[in-house]
């Protein structure tokens, strides 16, 4: 008697158990899951596209129109009038031809300006009080090596800007920030810091012409890079591989493709590197895209607004395996054809980012590797919080904090002979 109600009460547990973890696991997320924003990747290349096929519905909106309205937040923080803030097809179409035109770099322009790079990097390290705010270093960097590509002809920088770098680029990414919060958003035409940062690199831009306004280019290629250039970073230093470092510091030497491509260290190449970096951290978590739909119930027309998850595409345990959360650039030698299909950093047809073949992954490369090669060589150095404390929480978990500013605090200093490299 004794046993059987023992049993039954077994029983009864492990149903009540089973019924909540199936209510946490499943119910939950439905519930607080938000209809606009899509996660399945194929649903997600239309809402791209701003095809609105994926609800059964016809999109009255061109695409660049779509596209346009979603970002008219940002055309106002910076005063931008680009391939994403303009519905007029044919400006977008000269524009992105005027983009591919800056990012075809030949061969040699590559070392050139990796040598200017590392020249810059080298007054990072050999800062005297053997101290690197990250964050400044990668942000910096990334702006310096697009602004050469982009106006090499009038940018000459000796390689003390960097600190007129870093701030141009702290003003950028304000700016950014309070155009992402409801309230926050400050004008470009009241933005006196952005404004002055402009003056500065630019004396000769007139601010009434937002055509000419040279963010038009800076800012796509910088935004989907330095992000990603300090995690990638951060990865390589957390995983303690030497072969990774000793691939990422012969890359910083010799930018070619035959190095971009070497996989004789430990399988890896700096490809495979960049690529994991850009699936783990995509440089544009959510692409968004504003739907007209006809109403014929109202006979008005709904505008609706929904969200391409490219975050959750790359993180899908169900597309890349238990371990897709994980830093690991091996997965790369073998990717099937549905990974390849949800991996979407650079954006999908018929918005692709020009930069998506060659000058995206690469400018990562070359920022990335010349962070890690001139600290490897300047010595061994610890990775801490802007108390001064240990950065355990800040790299502590599988994955790396993908917010924009996760990382403001952390700083490297150059250790003493006695103390240990983190």
């Amino acid at each position: 008697m004794f046993a059987t109600l023992l049993k039954a009460l077994l029983l009864l547990f492990c149903l009540v158990l089973v019924s909540r973890l199936f209510f946490l696991a499943v119910i939950v997320p439905w519930l607080i899951r938000d209809p606009h924003v899509i996660k399945d990747p194929a649903k997600c290349r239309l809402v791209i596209a701003a095809d609105g096929s994926f609800v059964g519905k016809r999109n009255l909106l061109s695409p660049v129109k779509s596209r346009a309205l979603s970002n008219t937040r940002i055309q106002a923080a910076f005063g931008i009038h680009n391939a994403f803030t303009s519905g007029d097809h044919d400006y977008v179409v000269e524009f992105v031809t005027k983009a591919k035109e800056y990012l075809n770099v030949r061969a040699e322009d590559w070392v050139q300006r990796a040598d200017s790079l590392q020249d810059a990097a080298q007054v990072w390290v050999e800062h005297p009080n053997g101290e690197i705010h990250l964050a400044s270093m990668a942000q910096s960097l990334t702006l310096r090596f697009m602004m050469l590509t982009l106006f090499d002809t009038h940018f000459r920088p000796p390689h003390n800007t960097n600190s007129y770098l870093a701030g141009f680029a702290r003003a950028i990414n304000q700016a950014w920030m309070f155009a992402k919060e409801e309230s926050g958003l400050i004008r470009f035409n009241h933005n006196d810091i952005l404004r002055d940062n402009i003056t500065a690199f630019f004396p000769a831009y007139d601010f009434m012409q937002g055509t000419d306004n040279p963010l038009n280019f800076i800012l796509p290629g910088y935004e989907t890079t330095w992000r990603v250039v300090i995690r990638l970073f951060l990865e390589i230093r957390r995983a303690r591989n030497q072969d990774w470092i000793d691939t990422m510091a012969l890359y910083a030497l010799e930018p070619t493709k035959i190095n971009f491509l070497d996989k004789t260290r430990g399988g890896v190449s700096v490809e495979n590197l960049v690529m994991e970096a850009l699936r783990l951290y995509p440089p544009t978590r959510r692409i968004h895209r504003t739907f007209h739909f006809d109403n014929e119930k109202k006979s008005t027309v709904d505008e609706v607004s929904y969200s391409a998850d490219i975050e959750a595409c790359h993180l899908s345990k169900k597309i890349w395996g238990r371990d897709a959360l994980e830093f690991n650039p091996l997965r790369w030698a073998h990717v099937t054809n549905e990974q390849s299909d949800a991996f979407m950093p650079f954006g999908a047809a018929p918005f692709e980012c020009p930069a998506k073949r060659v000058f995206g992954p690469r400018i990562i490369a070359i920022v990335a590797s010349m962070m890690v090669g001139e600290v490897e060589e300047r010595g061994t150095w610890r990775l801490v919080g802007r108390d001064k404390q240990s950065a355990d929480e800040y790299v502590k978990g599988v994955r790396l904090d993908n917010d924009r500013g996760a990382y403001d605090d952390l700083f490297l200093y150059l250790n003493d002979d006695s103390e240990e490299e983190y």
